[in-house]
Formats: C-alpha cells, sequence, structure tokens
C-alpha cells in the first residue's frame, strides 16, 4: 500500500476536524489525543485487512496464543489484538492488557542516560568509576578503563550478568528447564552480591572493540544514573520518561489492584512464572510492564522534535555495516531494511519487537505472551511485513 503513509496524515486531519465538529459518522475511540482506533472509516479497514492478513499468519504457529499489535502512522494510533491470553478460555488481550516488555526497558535507560548527557550530568567518555564507591582496578583493559558510551553499546568487556549462574546449569538443559534455573537465579540477586561479583571480573578485550549484550551492564548505567541524579532509578525512569511520554499504564512493579490485567506468559506452551527484576537490582535491562495503548504513547514520543529523543538516537558503535549502536537503540539501515531505531524484548514468559521508522513516520509494536526462542524471527519478519506493506 504505497499510498498509506499520505492517506494517514488525511485521515489525522479529517479526524481532528471531525473532533472539533463533534460528529461521531465514524468508530472513533479515544484513548489519548495521539492513540485513536478507527476502523470504520475506508482507511481505517485498509489497514486492517493487513495487520489482519499478518496475524492471522503468525497465528498459525501453535504456540501463539496472543498476539497485541500496535501501529503509529503520522501521529494516529491504532491497536490490534487476537487469540487469547489463556489458551481455550477466551480471554482476548486487549489494549490494556499489561505485559512485560523485558529488554525494551533498556531504551528507557539509554533515553535517561541521554537526558543526563545533554544536562551535563555524565558524559559519554567518562571513566565509569568516577561514578562508583571503590576504584575497581580490574574495570580497565591495560590502562584503557569502561566508559559510559561502552557501557550504553554492550562493548564494556562486561559479561551478560556479573553474577554467575553456577554448576547448577546443565548444558544439556531443555529450553524450559534452563529458563526456570534462570528465574531462579534472578530473583536470588542482591545488589550487595552484584557489586562483589563486579570486582572479580577480569576484562580480556579493550572496552568499546566487541558487542558483548549485557544486562550486567545495563544495571551498572542505572545505579550510574541513580549516583549523579541523586533519587532512585526507578522513580527517575517513571518521573522523566514515563511521565513525559504521557504513560499512565507502565510500571516496575504493578499496583495490587491492576494484577488481574498482567498477562499470564508461557514457555513452550508451559506456564511460567512472573519475575522479580524489578525487585532485586535496578530493573534497568528489563523490568518495566506496559501495555499496548502506552507503548503507542512512547512511540509518538519517540517523533516529538525532542532534543533527548534525538540524543537518544544518536550513533555511538558500529557493530556491523549499517547497523549501529545508539543509547541502548539498535539503529539499523542496509539494502534490506529502511532505516529503523529498534530493540526487543524477551523474558521467560513474553517476547516483543518495537521498532521506530523515523522517515515514514511509522511505528510498530508486536508483543505476545509466549518466549520461545523460535518466535523470534517470526516477530522481525512479522514486524517487516507490516512495515513494508503500510509504508
Amino acid at each position: 500500500m504505497k499510498n498509506i503513509f499520505t492517506k494517514a496524515l488525511v485521515l489525522f486531519l479529517i479526524y481532528s476536524s471531525c473532533k472539533s465538529q463533534n460528529r461521531k459518522s465514524n468508530k472513533v475511540i479515544v484513548h489519548s489525543n495521539t492513540s485513536v482506533e478507527i476502523y470504520n472509516d475506508a482507511i481505517g479497514k485498509e489497514i486492517k485487512q493487513i495487520i489482519d492478513k499478518n496475524a492471522k499468519e503468525i497465528l498459525k504457529d501453535s504456540l501463539i496464543n496472543s498476539l497485541s499489535i500496535g501501529l503509529y502512522i503520522n501521529n494516529v494510533s491504532f491497536a490490534f489484538n487476537y487469540g487469547e491470553l489463556t489458551k481455550g478460555k477466551g480471554d482476548i488481550p486487549t489494549n490494556k492488557t499489561i505485559y512485560e516488555i523485558a529488554s525494551v526497558t533498556k531504551t528507557f535507560t539509554g533515553t535517561l542516560a541521554a537526558k543526563a548527557v545533554l544536562e551535563g550530568k555524565l558524559t559519554l567518555e567518562d571513566d565509569i568509576r568516577n561514578y562508583l564507591s571503590k576504584p575497581y582496578r580490574n574495570l580497565e583493559y591495560k590502562g584503557e578503563p569502561i566508559k559510559i558510551k561502552h557501557l550504553l553499546t554492550h562493548t564494556s568487556g562486561l559479561p551478560g550478568d556479573v553474577i554467575t549462574l553456577g554448576t547448577e546449569i546443565n548444558q544439556n538443559s531443555d529450553e524450559i528447564g534452563f529458563n526456570k534455573i534462570v528465574v531462579a537465579h534472578e530473583n536470588k540477586k542482591t545488589k550487595a552480591v552484584f557489586f562483589e561479583s563486579l570486582s572479580k571480573i577480569n576484562l580480556t578485550e579493550k572496552p568499546g572493540t566487541i558487542f558483548n549484550y549485557s544486562n550486567a551492564g545495563t544495571n551498572l548505567m542505572g545505579y550510574i544514573l541513580e549516583k549523579v541524579y541523586k533519587k532512585p532509578f526507578q522513580k527517575l525512569i517513571m518521573n522523566e520518561i514515563v511521565s513525559e511520554a504521557q504513560m499512565e499504564d507502565t510500571y516496575f512493579n504493578v499496583p495490587k489492584n491492576k494484577q488481574p490485567r498482567l498477562a499470564n506468559g508461557y514457555l513452550l506452551g508451559k506456564p511460567m512464572p512472573k519475575t522479580k527484576l524489578a525487585n532485586t537490582l535496578w530493573g534497568a535491562e528489563g523490568a518495566l510492564k506496559s501495555t499496548t495503548s502506552d507503548i503507542l504513547k512512547y512511540i509518538s514520543y519517540q517523533f516529538k522534535n525532542n532534543a533527548i529523543v534525538k540524543e537518544s538516537h544518536k550513533k555511538i558503535f558500529e557493530a556491523g555495516p549499517d547497523y549501529w549502536i545508539c543509547y541502548f537503540w539498535w539503529s539499523i539501515e542496509d539494502q534490506n531494511y529502511d532505516l529503523h531505531f529498534r530493540h526487543d524484548g524477551g523474558i521467560s514468559r513474553a517476547k516483543n519487537v518495537l521498532a521506530i521508522f523515523p522517515e515514514k513516520k511509522i511505528g510498530i509494536s508486536i508483543i505476545t505472551n509466549e518466549s520461545s526462542i523460535r518466535i523470534n524471527q517470526k516477530l522481525n519478519d512479522l514486524m517487516h511485513n507490516i512495515y513494508n506493506e503500510l509504508k
């Protein structure tokens, strides 16, 4: 649909005009100033047909019971929900279903870091030890220290997790067994053990040379932000990013009265326990929970003419041809893909992908409450299929 971008702009202008005249000829459900469902007008139906077709295809996978898709096109937001959260119960997800968005949380951490840089509270070139309570002479390689930019781009040389799992992991463990052990391990972490383990790390390469995805580095970035702002990290994210994006249903810890809306989660069809990332370390790597409605607001925030957002999208490390790491965002552009900023999220009970295409002003969020490894590629393909038909 080559003209959908132009049509969406016209739709937004028509919608704004109709709203001002208080006309109700179309089905328009307003969630906020920038989050709208429009299905009964011609363009809305055309968009829905594209999403329905692609969703139907991916739902052929027996593992995917539920699917929530948020679509943002030139200031108009659409939300689509399919399947059931609990197989056989008919509990269709809604725009208010709360999902664990896992590593998409990193983009919030990166955005806060961009804010700190612009405010002069730290710089990308700072030695991270300037913000730690001990010298940590081990956090350098041949005199080359880990810098802030290395944490933000997963090039610090730190392992994925500084607190090792120990010997309880059987290399032949199946996916379910492995994830249950990882979740149990995550739930036992403490900040004191984190820093004790950090002091035992031995870097084997110069920081800034090799990409190695590190949740430990992300949590360390969360701690540093906490130090420079002199406020708890999670409160900073909620006050400076979540509130700024006008997200009203996003949490580190879901309030008790909203727990019934928290989606159950599965791995290979087996129920998986809730995670406790928000209560062990800083939760900077993946502890946020959110809804499709709120993620659409976050997408809208990414398109604002905002210095902090622009800084967070700044390319810092080239991980490959036309593949850069920004402030935890991935920036991807090659012969197969238009420029987009992206992050995926995966936890033992959910998977999601979030992509921002700045040139076409299109944003796509896809979430499912199934976490099998084989779902990763399916969500990636679904996202690109939808974008290519809409642009």
